[in-house]
């Protein structure tokens, strides 16, 4: 009886456990950050899809013709991680291969990283056409910058 109580036990917190992690994969933790004068009203797929060309500078321009000025945040940042996985689709090894491309074909550079949010909001909000991603507090109340989507 005892293997049973344990098993039934063990099913019991595996079961709890991952309705937790679906319940967390459903919360949003970053927020990506545009200048409150950006014009886009992109939401959604579309929003995301925009936003990968402009980072990847496969486009250089915000629709309407806003010049984009993306940020990235170090690489092994949490933000960041989550920005390559869910927005980007794309691994490390991916977008290392990307810049590498870039550079020799035209000699396009990644997006500066910027180590804070702080920093991040503060380029933001001083930039028309800027762009980046922060956790969703520190997005909320920042003056001259508005969310554009989170994930």
């Amino acid at each position: 009886m005892g293997t049973t109580t344990t098993l039934i036990s063990l099913s019991l917190v595996l079961s709890v456990l991952a309705t937790a992690q679906d319940e967390a994969k459903k919360t949003a933790h970053w927020a990506l950050v545009v200048n409150s004068a950006n014009k886009c009203t992109d939401t959604g797929d579309a929003a995301k899809a925009t936003i990968k060309k402009l980072f990847l500078k496969e486009l250089t321009q915000w629709p309407g013709g806003l010049e984009a000025k993306p940020y990235a945040r170090e690489g092994a940042s949490a933000e960041q991680v989550a920005f390559l996985k869910l927005v980007l689709g794309m691994s490390e090894a991916e977008i290392a291969r990307h810049w590498l491309k870039m550079k020799n074909m035209n000699g396009t550079t990644p997006p500066k990283d910027v180590d804070s949010e702080r920093m991040l909001l503060k380029y933001v909000a001083k930039t028309p056409g800027a762009f980046g991603v922060v956790k969703i507090d520190a997005a909320k109340g920042a003056e001259g910058v508005r969310v554009l989507f989170e994930f």
